[in-house]
């Protein structure tokens, strides 16, 4: 079996993909009235940023094209039937996102009983028994009609339950569809998943920021989500129409994640513990990832020694070897990573130096399902470091800081001007781009509107984009601080 190991999490290129999307010409009129009705809201309650910085993407992409295949070296989903309708539209029920994704999705029979449904962006299992159908994970929201239609071409039965591997919204949000069809399943998850659906609603205009949604699509209250009918806490096991299922919770990419075990047919659905690349265990614009528990989770599951590995992202794998090798090389990367972090804290060195210092060996670093795509070894480590420490950075002069315009009036003041710190950053580009943007970003913060300064900070973050050092979140990154900053010439 030849497999192919690129599967990064859903959250980086779902982000890629919306701003891609311009390029497409394939916008439609519910998604114009949602975004208008959005810059409406924004104007009103000031709760987003600007909404030209919308249009500063499609500004910054259509003038710097090369900018699309380099984010794109992030990776893909190991599934070439991608969704733009789908990523733009993650919450809601959008017409085109919901036919896209029935065109695209597929059926994959995995062995006796068992299928995996292959949607764009996120895989569901289904697994038939004599009591009825058994289905982990739903999909997006948009993905729940065409789940359903996966569904009814593999058997009539009804759908007894439901496991939810975790609350993100490309997991548990397509069961509406099933809802309004008629079924009524037990459904079934940990016991943290509720605080992640009250996070959606409480936080919904700050997570649509930072995944590039639609705020307006975002949870309104509980009504607007299928909540499970059962909990549990760490371990849960049940027998139905004669097929063994063993749940088993570890915090990783999230606090509410499981993986799902059938041991008499030893398969493993892994949620997203396994991603076939470096993990997505240090997103900086996510909250808290527990990296401990997430070996804890990879050792657990190598333990099993499954046949089958069914991941949420990518293909199946199908040799027990192969499984062991994955799963066994990302424990020992996880936890060098974690044990260099933890070595730095208690030696008292500066955070910064930590992760700065935190870099793979050899035989780990060039490992191919241990590349750096999403993040990088140094981004874990801060995640680490986040986890077991406060907020301060060990810098005395950050615990009551002056305000960075403040800083960088001075700054600009002992450059000798504007102008001057402008050339500086030209040359020094040349030598450090890393060092050249913290004075772009001073130059930036005291002078916004200077044209000169517009123009140095596009260009620094396009060349730090372009740079092979660069991952695909932190491209994102500075590709939206140019799309503000582009925005803000017109």
């Amino acid at each position: 079996m030849k497999l192919i190991f690129k599967v990064p999490v859903f959250g980086l290129v779902i982000i890629f993909i919306f701003l891609a999307g311009f390029f497409t010409g394939k916008s439609n009129r519910s998604y114009q009235i949602d975004a208008l009705s959005e810059k409406i809201k924004r104007s009103v309650t000031g709760t987003i940023s600007d909404a030209m910085h919308i249009d500063g993407r499609k500004l910054v992409l259509m003038e710097n094209p090369e900018l699309v295949g380099q984010i794109m070296k992030g990776g893909s989903f190991g599934n070439d039937n991608f969704s733009i309708a789908a990523a733009q539209n993650m919450f809601s029920k959008d017409e085109s996102a919901i036919e896209d994704i029935k065109e695209k999705t597929e059926v994959h029979k995995v062995s006796s009983n068992v299928w995996m449904i292959r949607m764009p962006i996120v895989n569901c299992t289904l697994i038939e028994t004599s009591d009825g159908l058994v289905l982990v994970d739903t999909g997006m929201k948009p993905a729940g009609p065409a789940l359903l239609s996966a569904i009814r071409s593999i058997s009539n039965k009804p759908i007894h339950t439901i496991i939810y591997t975790h609350g993100h919204v490309d997991h548990c949000y397509g069961t509406w569809a099933l809802i309004e069809a008629g079924e009524k399943p037990e459904i079934i998850a940990h016991k943290n998943l509720g605080k992640r659906f009250r996070r959606y609603i409480m936080l919904r205009e700050s997570i649509a920021k930072y995944m590039s949604q639609p705020a307006i699509q975002l949870p309104n209250d509980s009504t607007d989500m299928v909540w499970p009918t059962v909990y549990f806490e760490d371990e849960l096991t049940f027998e139905i129409g004669g097929i063994k299922f063993e749940l088993k919770h570890y915090n990783g990419e999230t606090d509410d994640q499981l993986f799902v075990w059938l041991p008499e047919k030893k398969i493993m659905i892994s949620a997203d513990y396994y991603q076939g690349f470096l993990p997505n265990a240090g997103n900086g614009k996510r909250v808290q990832r527990d990296v401990e528990s997430w070996i804890g989770a990879i050792k657990a599951m190598a333990e099993l020694k499954p046949d089958i590995l069914i991941p949420s992202h990518g293909g199946v794998i199908d040799e027990p070897r192969i499984i062991q090798e994955s799963l066994l090389v990302l424990n020992q990367a996880l936890e060098y990573i974690f044990t260099q972090t933890i070595e730095g804290l208690n030696a008292g060195l500066r955070k910064d130096q930590i992760f700065q210092s935190v870099e793979l060996p050899t035989h780990l670093k060039d490992h191919p399902l241990l590349e750096e795509r999403y993040v990088t070894a140094k981004d874990i480590s801060k995640m680490i470091i986040r986890q077991y420490t406060g907020w301060w950075d060990d810098i005395p002069s950050h615990w009551s800081p002056a305000t960075l315009e403040l800083q960088a009036k001075k700054i600009v003041e002992l450059a000798g001007g504007t102008d001057k710190l402008v050339e500086f950053c030209r040359d020094l580009l040349k030598e450090d781009l890393a060092l050249s943007s913290h004075f772009a970003d001073w130059a930036y913060d005291c002078e916004p509107q200077n044209q000169k300064v517009q123009q140095l900070v596009l260009d620094i973050y396009r060349q730090r984009i372009m740079s092979d050092k660069s991952v695909t979140l932190e491209m994102l990154v500075y590709l939206d601080h140019m799309a503000m900053v582009r925005a803000s010439m017109r």
